[in-house]
């Protein structure tokens, strides 16, 4: 019987056979890797159009953005006060720019339809829901827009001046125990608001007219802040603030004298409106 030839069992390579499923995994994987890529490179371009405000709410995030810039700049100087900063701006942001409060029950005046009994205690936080379309008022964003313009100058000064970090420290603790405040009144009243004050000059327990009244931030106290007037003559006379601490003293011009009350301080939160009286000579 003639004998077989070893060359009919010898196999092909199998280089031959696996060449070109190789090169198409190859191609496919190549595939894959750029579909992820675009991937992120969209996931990445989306949320920076997603977090641009509305146009009416860009003050008040970028007054929040430097409150939060502040905390951050103190977060090891002053870390316990650093961290009721940033707890506060964040509380504010999503009070007042995203989310804000659900209305459940808008009994009460409240702001833009939350009633005092609509706000936190009745409807909760929303973290995760859209931007707001109403503003503050415009009063209120420009003390919140003063507030973090003074946290970063005194942020600056902790961080940079020994001779005056425990006094800076001082006016820094005050804005965080005013943010909370805020805070506080923006969860009972649903966002942001003004609180009317009424004051009244008062003589000997009797009225007595003719005197401007003035009122300061309580917090900025050890800053070279402006005082403002109320806008009418006492009395009374009254003022919308925003929530917070205040001191109202009252002046009055008698011939080339000038005549200034000794300062009472008022909590403007809480209610709708705070009446005050301050004693004058």
């Amino acid at each position: 019987m003639p004998a077989i030839p070893d060359f009919i069992f010898v196999q092909p390579p199998a280089t031959c056979l696996l060449r070109r499923p190789a090169r198409k995994r190859r191609r496919a994987g190549l595939g894959w890797c750029w579909a992820l890529l675009l991937t992120l490179a969209l996931a990445r371009a989306l949320p920076a159009q997603v977090l641009s405000p509305p146009p009416a709410m860009a003050p008040t995030a970028a007054a929040l953005d430097a409150l939060h810039k502040c905390g951050e700049t103190i977060g090891r100087s002053a870390p316990n006060i650093s961290s009721d900063i940033l707890d506060a701006q964040q509380q504010l942001f999503f009070g007042l720019v995203k989310g804000g409060y659900t209305n459940q029950s808008s009994s009460g005046r409240g702001y833009s339809g939350y009633g005092r009994n609509g706000g936190y205690q009745n409807g909760g936080y929303q973290r995760n829901a859209d931007w707001l379309l109403t503003p503050p008022p415009k009063e209120y964003v420009a003390d919140l827009t003063h507030e973090a313009q003074w946290c970063l100058e005194v942020a600056n000064i902790l961080n940079s001046d020994p001779t005056r970090k425990e006094a800076a420290k001082q006016v820094l603790a005050s804005i965080a125990k005013d943010l909370e405040i805020k805070v506080k009144d923006c969860k009972d009243w649903g966002a942001g608001r003004l609180v009317t004050v009424i004051a009244s000059t008062v003589k000997n327990g009797q009225p007595d007219p003719g005197w401007t009244v003035m009122y300061k931030w309580v917090s900025v106290s050890g800053l070279n802040s402006m005082d403002l007037a109320f806008p009418q003559i006492s009395t009374p006379t009254s003022k919308g603030v925003p929530p917070g601490v205040y001191s109202l003293y009252a002046t009055k011009q008698v011939g080339n004298t000038t005549t200034k009350t000794q300062p009472v301080t008022v909590s403007a939160f809480q209610n709708q409106k705070v009446k005050c009286e301050i004693p004058v000579p």
